[in-house]
Parts: C-alpha cells; sequence; structure tokens
C-alpha cells in the first residue's frame, strides 16, 4: 500500500510538471491552427496573435513554460512563412520584428512570473499576520489570566485574615501571599523587560563577572522548586572563574530563566543538567533537561516572542522567557541556540559568551 502511495504521488508530480509544458505547447498549436484558418486576415498580425499564447502559458504556466512557448512561436511563425514562400527568409526588417516579438515574449514571461512570486510572498506574509494576531490575542488572554491569579490568591488570604485569627493560620497566610506576589512581580518584570528590549531602553551595568558565581546562584534559586517537582538538578562548574564583561544581574538572569524553561517543561523524576565550560575564546553555558523536547518546526522560532508561547503558557508564565534571554545574550555579544532530538526526547539550550583576555 505504501509503495502504491508513492508511485501516485510520484505519478501526480510527473503530470504536474508536464502540463504547463502542454499547456505552451497547445497554446502556440491553437495560435498556429488559427493564422492558418485566417491567413490573409491576420497576415499583418501574425506576432500578434503569439503573444497571446505566451501570455496565457506565463499566467498559468510560469516561466520556463512562458520561455518554452517564445521559442515554439518564433519557430512558428518561420514555418508560416516557409508555406507562403516556400523557403525561409529572414531579411533585416524580418530580423527586427523577430527580435522585437521575442523580447516582448521573454518580458512577459518575466513579467508574470515576478507578479506570481509576489502574490505567494504577499500571501505568505498575510498568513504570518493572523499567526502573530491569533498569538497576540493568546499572549494578552494569559497576561490577563496570569496576572488575575496571584491578585486572587492575595485578596483571598487577605479576607480570611480579617475574619479569623491564629499564629498557625497568619504562617499560612503570609507565605500564600509572599509567594503570589512574587510570581505577580516575576510576570511584571518580564513585561517590562520586553518592553525595554523591544524600545532598546535596556541597558547593561557592565563590569568584569565571574559566570561560575553567576551560574552558581542561579541553580541555588532554582533547585527548591526543583525538589518540590521532583526533578534532579545537577551543575558542573570549572575551577577557573570564567570573566565575562557584562551585567551580573542580567547574566543570572538568563541562567535563571533557562532553567525555569527546563523545569517547566521537565516531569517529575526527570533531570536537568547545567553545566559551565570555556575554551580559549568563549565561556558556554549549556542548560540540557529530558521533559518534553522541541518539534523541528518550532526550533527555528523558538528564540521569538508569541511563537514558543501556546505550550509555555499552558504550563504557566508568559512565555517570553526565551526570547528575553536571547536579546540579553546577544546585549552580551554572545549567542544562544536550542537543539532537541525530537517530542519527548528533551533539549538542549547553549549560551556562548566571549571571554575577556585576562581569563583566556
Amino acid at each position: 500500500m505504501l509503495q502504491f502511495n508513492h508511485e501516485a504521488r510520484g505519478r501526480s508530480q510527473w503530470v504536474r510538471t508536464l502540463l504547463p509544458y502542454v499547456l505552451a505547447v497547445g497554446s502556440v498549436a491553437l495560435a498556429l491552427a488559427v493564422l492558418l484558418g485566417f491567413r490573409k486576415e491576420l497576415q499583418p498580425h501574425v506576432y500578434a496573435v503569439f503573444l497571446f499564447a505566451i501570455v496565457a502559458t506565463a499566467l498559468f504556466g510560469g516561466l520556463r513554460p512562458a520561455l518554452t512557448s517564445v521559442i515554439l512561436a518564433l519557430a512558428a511563425s518561420n514555418y508560416l512563412e516557409y508555406l507562403d514562400a516556400r523557403r525561409v527568409h529572414l531579411g533585416f526588417e524580418d530580423v527586427i520584428q523577430l527580435s522585437i516579438f521575442a523580447t516582448i515574449g521573454v518580458s512577459i514571461s518575466l513579467l508574470m512570473t515576478q507578479r506570481r512570486r509576489a502574490e505567494g510572498e504577499l500571501a505568505r506574509a498575510n498568513e504570518e499576520l493572523r499567526q502573530l494576531d491569533h498569538a497576540k490575542d493568546e499572549f494578552i488572554a494569559t497576561v490577563s489570566h496570569e496576572l488575575r491569579t496571584p491578585v486572587t490568591v492575595i485578596l483571598g488570604w487577605a479576607s480570611i485574615l480579617r475574619q479569623e485569627d491564629g499564629e498557625e493560620l497568619r504562617t499560612t497566610a503570609s507565605q500564600a501571599i509572599e509567594q503570589s506576589a512574587r510570581a505577580q512581580s516575576r510576570l511584571i518584570e518580564d513585561l517590562l523587560d520586553m518592553s525595554r528590549l523591544t524600545l532598546g531602553k535596556l541597558h547593561l551595568d557592565r563590569a568584569p563577572v565571574a559566570l561560575v558565581s553567576v551560574v552558581d546562584q542561579a541553580t541555588a534559586m532554582a533547585r527548591p522548586a526543583a525538589e518540590e517537582k521532583r526533578v534532579e538538578l545537577s551543575t558542573g562548574l570549572p575551577r577557573e572563574p570564567c570573566v565575562v564583561d557584562g551585567d551580573a544581574t542580567r547574566l543570572q538572569q538568563i541562567c535563571w530563566n533557562l532553567i525555569s524553561n527546563a523545569l517547566k517543561f521537565t516531569p517529575a523524576g526527570g533531570h536537568i543538567d547545567v553545566r559551565l565550560a570555556h575554551d580559549e575564546r568563549n565561556a558556554e553555558i549549556s542548560v540540557t533537561d529530558t521533559g518534553e523536547g522541541i518539534p523541528a518546526e518550532l526550533l527555528p522560532r523558538i528564540f521569538e516572542p508569541l511563537r514558543q508561547g501556546r505550550d509555555s503558557m499552558a504550563k504557566g508564565g508568559l512565555g517570553l522567557g526565551l526570547s528575553i534571554v536571547r536579546q540579553l545574550v546577544s546585549m552580551h555579544g554572545g549567542t544562544v541556540e536550542a537543539t532537541s532530538p525530537g517530542p519527548g526526547m528533551g533539549a538542549r539550550f547553549t549560551v556562548r559568551l566571549p571571554l575577556l583576555p585576562a581569563s583566556k
């Protein structure tokens, strides 16, 4: 059955490839038949009839079939000359007319091909805009939900505290309120960072920064969440400090966002490995997880805002973390890439930053 389907697809592709050339031959043959039937009436307008055949082929067949129709039309026009004079006689005037005819035919073919290409690009751009508009609507709805959830928790516990009392209740309420406030603060900070980055208003407080301490602190911050989710979090750090020129806070934000993203998509019992290595020129931070992986079609756009958002936002958050990572890494003169064997096979994010000369 599979072989039959493959053969059927092959035949269908062959037919689609051949049809434009059949159109070229058929249109020129039809034009020649019209000229043969009305030779006296159309004698001054021989080339005009063939131009209609070329235009039709260019409209429905594309550039190469249209060029084929130009060649066939030239041959057909000479055939008519042969029928009239029993020989092919090309004087200077005939050469000029044939040159003009060929130029017009080729120009029409090129223009039609460019128009078809422009229409295709316009259709793709419109589809892209529709997808972005849909993603924007989803993003706005998610922002509203994510910002409302911690507020609801805070208001709920505040109402309970107003009605009831007790040391244990106050402790539980204060912890829930603080956790919700921190969650809301992170969401707002992501929105503000994305806005600053988009407007070019985020500036780095540059200084020599030891990446070993940055990666170690970011991992320590993420460890409680990993333990709560029962995800093993391991680190591998070199003895050298790996000093770079950058903003310590933003570098820690890069590491934190990558580890948080890995935690979001790694199920209980999974493993996340955070490593820092270096060569003579660059430091390399890698975050590897055993989570859900990334589909091949999403990999090229994983760092674009509003692209990875659907799955990311479904698991909490706004889906802006990776886009912020890419822009912060770029501001530090580095690169970031994502790789994944496929869905269900985990993912690896790698950040490369230039080392300061003293630490190479």
